[in-house]
């Protein structure tokens, strides 16, 4: 699967009867997906997942121009889009009258976005590629792309690491004490670079071979990525998606493929 699409559709779904559904997108840097989510039988109408993009903005510029599930009218559309221009800032710091001054610390000078996170405390500021953030409707509620991540937390009940992996990056959230202690998102085209960012989380985090670490996106039991997690940690879990989500869709797929995509849901 990693440098192949993937299109589930639901044989009873209408492209042009999405008025009651949410469309949700997640833009890495390395790939693109997306989820039809009806929201009268919480029913996944359709999955597409691209893995692999060498050319992300033209990929995802070609499918909104060609893909008649993209063009339709939504009840709501939701984007989680890659960024590495972003901080947290704790609320007690944050100043929504001179957002300008963050600038500075995410060395930009681009539009800057926040995103409040009342349960956690802190604002996350964050700048876009202006180019895909053209490409998305215009009524688009767009969030950078740790925010599925931060609104797994609450369905985390212990201690533990979250790794959401694309083909090649991916994307790590932990979580202590109920709180959020750290993220961030790393390339790695090799189990060898894996390994690399591993040790280093390790060492920082000062985790050991007891903590429960959480996998989602693209990633398989036994696979290089698996094994290298496998020589540090006793404790690893596929982590699914998050709420009900009934769909027939998803009965031969490893559902924790698309935990990542369908926990945009979530976020308000």
């Amino acid at each position: 699967m990693s440098n192949n699409s993937l299109l589930l559709v639901d044989p009873d779904f209408k492209a042009d009867a999405t008025d009651n559904c949410h469309l949700l997108l997640k833009i890495t840097n390395d790939s693109f997906s997306y989820a039809v989510l009806n929201k009268d039988s919480e029913e996944i109408n359709l999955i597409f997942d691209k893995q692999g993009c060498t050319n992300l903005e033209q990929d995802l510029k070609t499918a909104f121009e060609t893909d008649q599930f993209l063009s339709g009218k939504y009840l709501k559309v939701k984007a989680a889009v890659h960024t590495s221009n972003f901080i947290f800032v704790p609320d007690e710091w944050f100043d929504a009258k001179n957002i300008s001054v963050y600038s500075k610390f995410l060395g930009t000078d681009k539009e800057l976005h926040t995103i409040p996170h009342a349960e956690l405390g802190f604002h996350t500021i964050y700048s876009l590629n202006q180019k895909i953030e053209n490409t998305l409707p215009e009524n688009t509620a767009i969030y950078p792309q740790s925010s599925p991540l931060l609104a797994l937390h609450k369905h985390i009940s212990e201690d533990g690491l979250v790794i959401d992996f694309t083909a090649n990056s991916f994307n790590v959230l932990f979580i202590k004490g109920g709180k959020i202690h750290f993220q961030n998102h790393y390339e790695s085209e090799s189990p060898e670079e894996f390994n690399y960012f591993l040790l280093l989380i390790i060492e920082q985090l000062g985790l050991s071979e007891i903590t429960l670490v959480y996998l989602q996106g693209i990633i398989n039991e036994d696979d290089e990525y698996y094994n290298t997690l496998l020589k540090y940690f006793n404790n690893l879990y596929f982590f699914l998606p998050a709420g009900t989500k009934n769909s027939e869709l998803l009965a031969d797929m490893p559902k924790h493929y698309f935990s990542g995509l369908l926990a945009l849901d979530l976020c308000e």
